[in-house]
């Protein structure tokens, strides 16, 4: 395991920790699930003439400057908290105007490819850039530690553009009703191309050139293989919802090496909502197959539901999964399970998420109804980050100073998972709201620097690890320039011939250093032996390649030596090329 990829997980860890969204005011009782102890007063704000003084439990505004989208989003967050911020947003106007000169400027044969009327206010409006007019956020703690945030977009004209990928009104999340027992990881989200399409594609359409046009709209409409719908046609119909639950299973142990100490297994459920259209143009592809004698699976027909399940597991534990597959037309739903036991509980709806005390304590103040949602578990961090820290011992690639720092990393961490981590988002018809409960409070300093730094690190990484793979390419070159030097000394005292192996020349005394002789793997530390063209001598043409690297870098390049003494980095195809000529 090196050191690369598990940073970025651990990375990936601290933003599951850190990622911060808000959430919704609570309009009904029965839209947002009940505190599970007696709730936390809030202090609301009351409208008060701005000029005179507010009752000791509200809150003044200004009367001079007062932004119109301000009582809006205040609205929708917690005043008295650990957190709060408001800001306008017209950066994106300022940015289109900024651009729209820019392009006036660049002289007419530049222009001349871009579609007529083009402009980048034209643009930023049609993607829905310029429809979020100001944006705030909240958090308080609550009594186990943890914090409660809200976030609130505010867009008066209603989403659009991109902002319609968060799909239509929001409705109970699928997590309530499909979402098993002990869910360690929840995650619901729409695939809402629709609105998109019903608000974007008019503005595509008129930035594509008069005389592309009719081929333009000849692909949209003209039906694709197997499917049989048009590009347009699935455009017109997908507005499905996606959920994705899984759970640990501490009874199957999978172990990623045979030195590293198991993880738990899992189980999974995956729903699809009004995707029955897409079921029903597959259908006549994949039934008659499924239908066969030979077929690995059964299918049976009950009311109109579909039930398609495996006859045999895929393999051994922990890997003996049998997936179990149901269509219900009513409800336009597909229903896949990893197992049949947790298909029949599911179906059932005997054990739920739901009714559980771990979803009463993690979606305390947070709507049932939304577009999106993520939760993870305290039990599944705690897995992640035992696994992570366990299996570094395991680990043959990583220095010490290496894994220091991720276990420095990871102590930092271990408090902040000591509680579950739920995200959800809701539209409004003015904007979107997002909520979370989670360790640590939306906009404090604490997430502003970590995030910061995390994003900084997750620049740095890259870098490093280029500057690193660029000295190694260096070292190699380094390395072969000696080699092909004393591959020349060797054939000046031996008729032009080059020897048959390497060691030779350190038998004949014109290279004094042996570590030379083999190329150092920067992955495994092992020594590789070098590429060598043997049957080259002194007078083989000097673009043929006499030495190389055994193994590529990571951009694909090869280090190579050629007969003529220069070093250098080439692709695979200039490398074939040489080593070929003799």
């Amino acid at each position: 395991m090196n050191i690369r990829p598990l940073s970025h997980t651990v990375l990936c860890l601290c933003f599951s920790v850190l990622t911060q969204c808000d959430n919704p005011k609570e309009k009904a009782q029965s839209s947002t699930t009940p505190a599970a102890t007696k709730p936390e007063t809030q202090e609301k704000i009351i409208a008060v003439p701005a000029v005179l003084a507010a009752p000791s439990n509200s809150v003044a505004l200004v009367s001079e400057g007062l932004s119109p989208s301000f009582r809006v989003v205040a609205s929708h967050l917690d005043i008295g908290g650990c957190s709060l911020s408001y800001s306008e947003t017209s950066g994106a106007g300022a940015l289109a105007l900024f651009l729209d000169e820019i392009l006036k400027m660049m002289p007419a044969s530049e222009r001349k490819d871009m579609p007529p009327g083009f402009s980048f206010a034209n643009l930023f409006k049609m993607l829905g850039l310029d429809s979020v007019a100001a944006m705030g956020s909240s958090s308080r703690q609550r009594a186990n530690g943890s914090y409660h945030s809200r976030n609130f977009t505010h867009m008066p004209q209603g989403r659009k553009g991109l902002m319609t990928l968060s799909g239509g009104t929001a409705e109970k999340l699928l997590l309530l009703d499909v979402a098993p027992k002990d869910t360690d990881f929840a995650l619901e989200f729409p695939l809402a191309l629709k609105y998109f399409a019903q608000d974007v594609m008019p503005g595509v359409i008129k930035f594509v050139p008069a005389g592309e046009r009719e081929k333009f709209d000849k692909e949209l409409l003209r039906p694709l293989p197997v499917l049989g719908l048009s590009t347009k046609e699935i455009l017109d119909k997908l507005d499905a919802r996606i959920g994705l639950f899984l759970r640990l299973d501490t009874t199957q142990k999978i172990a990623l090496s045979p030195d590293a100490p198991p993880l738990p297994g899992m189980d999974g459920v995956i729903v699809l909502d009004r995707l029955g259209w897409l079921f029903e143009a597959l259908k006549p592809q994949f039934m008659p197959a499924l239908q066969g004698a030979e077929s690995p699976a059964t299918v049976s027909l009950d009311g109109g539901m579909i039930t398609i399940r495996m006859k045999s597991p895929a393999g051994p534990a922990p890997m003996d999964f049998q997936p179990v597959m149901r269509f219900d037309p009513k409800a336009d739903r597909i229903l896949i399970a990893s197992r049949p036991a947790l298909f029949e509980s599911v179906v059932a709806g005997t054990e739920k998420f739901s009714q559980s005390a771990d979803f009463a304590q993690s979606w305390r103040d947070l709507p049932t109804d939304g577009n999106a949602c993520v939760h993870i578990s305290s039990r599944f961090l705690q897995t992640i980050s035992d696994g992570i820290t366990k299996n570094m011992p395991a680990t043959r690639a990583n220095s010490a100073s290496e894994m220091a720092i991720v276990q420095k990393m990871m102590d930092w961490i271990k408090p902040l998972i000591n509680h579950g981590q739920t995200v959800v988002l809701a539209n409004q018809p003015d904007g979107i709201l997002t909520s979370s409960n989670t360790s640590i409070p939306a906009g404090s300093s604490a997430l502003t620097t970590v995030s910061t730094i995390s994003i900084l690190a997750g620049i740095a990484l890259p870098a490093f690890t280029k500057i690193k793979e660029r000295g190694h390419d260096a070292r190699v070159i380094n390395d072969l320039k000696q080699l092909v030097i004393a591959l020349k000394f060797y054939a000046a005292d031996h008729d032009g011939k080059y020897p048959d192996q390497l060691s030779e020349l350190v038998k004949d005394g014109v290279l004094d250093d042996e570590t030379l002789l083999e190329y150092k793997n920067p992955e495994t530390k092992q020594g590789q032996p070098w590429l060598y063209n043997k049957t080259l001598t002194d007078s083989s043409p000097g673009t043929s390649a006499v030495l190389a690297a055994p193994i590529k870098s990571k951009d694909g390049k090869r280090v190579v030596a050629f007969n003529d003494g220069s070093v250098r980095l080439v692709t695979e195809a200039e490398f074939i090329s040489a080593w070929g000529e003799q």
